[in-house]
């Protein structure tokens, strides 16, 4: 992913990139009376989008992250190992879902990283930074990008992975009786009811399935091909999950010919495919132009032939 903002620029700098959809609000009064170590003019910074590696100018020149906090409840905020985030050395830190990174540099410069916010709720927390005897605060609110896009899929199907089999899974039976002297045609659509298609999406990346916030969350994914031959194409719901799609659509009539006074049981079996693939999604925040990526698993299972057995 492309840092969009030079990490070694003033932060005056930074923020231009980002002048359409990033506004920095001044704070008339400082957040602490014993302030100075940042410019007041970028105290608050309010936005609607994520950040990599962008320079926080602090003005002096032995400094540390005493604390990150909540704004609204003062809850401070803690890494994977529930320790209070702080940052005294050269090094990062990160809070425990990994939306906030903080990296003091070699060269003794604060670099922030922020993973965008997908809630509803304005994301609002403080970094209290301490200098000698001075302290001071910089304020973030960051609420969720009014769209984002999927620009680009990368679907690779992992070798070895398609299963191919029979099975009377979702397959039932029925009693069929022809009484007449005469052939007649029995509708045996029932037996196959229960079939289904199955789509499953597995990731554990940041975010994965919150960006994706539409009536209609169905994406195309990759058409699956036997021997050159499409046997599968279309949408399927981008969720995190199982999500099921019948084979027997509406108006779909499977009917069997029955000779003059049978009776016979019908029951049906389907060959099935499985096959797991790899995707890369990237998506862009299309008021900033931030691109993140979402990597994950997809699993799909597809009836292909119907096989009907009399007994």
């Amino acid at each position: 992913m492309k840092n969009p903002l030079k990490p070694t620029s003033p932060f005056p700098h930074l923020v231009c990139f980002f002048y359409l959809f990033v506004f920095i609000s001044c704070s008339k009064e400082g957040l602490n009376s014993r302030g100075g170590l940042i410019d007041p003019d970028y105290k608050t910074v309010t936005l609607k989008t994520g950040i990599i590696g962008n320079i926080i100018p602090i003005k002096a020149d032995l400094w540390y992250v005493s604390y990150v906090k909540d704004a609204l409840t003062g809850e401070m905020l803690r890494d994977a190992t529930g320790k209070k985030l702080k940052l005294e050395h050269t090094g990062s830190v990160e809070v425990e879902d990994g939306w906030l990174q903080l990296e003091k540099t070699a060269n003794n410069k604060l670099r922030l990283t922020l993973l965008e916010n997908f809630s509803d709720q304005p994301r609002n927390f403080v970094i209290g930074i301490l200098s000698a005897d001075k302290q001071d605060e910089v304020n973030f609110i960051q609420t969720r990008a009014e769209r984002y896009e999927l620009v680009k899929k990368e679907i690779t199907e992992v070798k070895g992975s398609r299963k191919i089999y029979v099975s009377a899974e979702g397959c039932t039976a029925m009693t069929l009786t022809n009484s007449s002297n005469q052939e007649r045609k029995a509708d045996i659509t029932a037996i196959f009811k229960d079939v289904k298609y199955s789509s499953e999406f597995i990731s554990e990346n940041y975010g994965a399935f919150e960006w994706l916030k539409t009536a209609d969350s169905s994406l195309f994914m990759d058409e699956l091909l036997i021997n050159g031959a499409v046997r599968w194409q279309g949408k399927v719901p981008y969720t995190k999950g199982k999500t099921f799609e019948n084979y027997i659509k509406s108006g779909d009539k499977q009917e069997l010919l029955l000779k003059p006074y049978a009776h016979i049981v019908v029951r049906g079996e389907f060959k099935y495919l499985e096959r797991t693939c790899n995707y890369i999604f990237t998506i862009k925040n299309r008021g900033s132009g931030h691109e993140f990526t979402i990597k994950g698993i997809w699993k799909q299972k597809v009836p292909l032939t119907p096989h009907t057995i009399m007994e």
